[in-house]
């Protein structure tokens, strides 16, 4: 009994230390390439990437921490950043089991609509709390939404690096 406390408690602590060292990845790299505004793509990317392999509650969790992170960096409201990449987290585990997640056209649909969704949350969160808004750009999204497959491996290889296997936990 003891044994199988510890296994889990192990399991757990490599999970964290993965999402932390992840996100920490995921904001240096995002520091290379400073945006305007509160919407960075990799985030993004890794939000969905979560949401879609482990399920709506660790898609959250690392929508929000990364949110914090990214709103902090980016001037905006603080919190805006964190509750529109936490609803985008969520909702990718929520999606349906019928679904294939492997497929790049279908990763490139479900990261479109979770930047849109972002964005459309933070434009009203900003109007409602500050009320100045500006207008989203997808301009820049949509060229690097094309990649999304491409980072959806790393991600792979990434996770495969860390657990030796990629499980579907909707």
């Amino acid at each position: 009994m003891i044994t199988v406390y510890c296994f889990l408690k192990i399991a757990v602590m490599k999970k964290l230390l993965f999402y932390f060292t992840s996100i920490v990845l995921i904001i240096f790299f995002e520091s290379i390439f400073p945006v305007q505004h509160c919407g960075t793509m990799l985030g993004i990317f890794f939000i969905i990437f979560i949401g879609l392999y482990n399920g709506s509650y660790a898609g959250c969790g690392v929508g929000f921490f990364i949110g914090i992170i990214d709103g902090v960096f980016s001037a905006t409201t603080l919190g805006v950043c964190s509750f529109s990449y936490s609803i985008v987290g969520y909702l990718a585990g929520r999606l349906p089991k019928r679904i294939d997640e492997n497929k790049p056209v279908t990763q490139i649909v479900v990261v479109l609509l979770g930047e849109t969704i972002s964005k459309a949350i933070n434009l009203i969160i900003e109007v409602l709390f500050t009320g100045t808004y500006g207008i989203p750009s997808f301009g820049w999204h949509i060229i690097t939404t094309i990649l999304t497959p491409l980072f959806f491996l790393v991600f792979k290889k990434w996770w495969l690096l860390w657990f030796g296997r990629l499980d579907v936990e909707r």
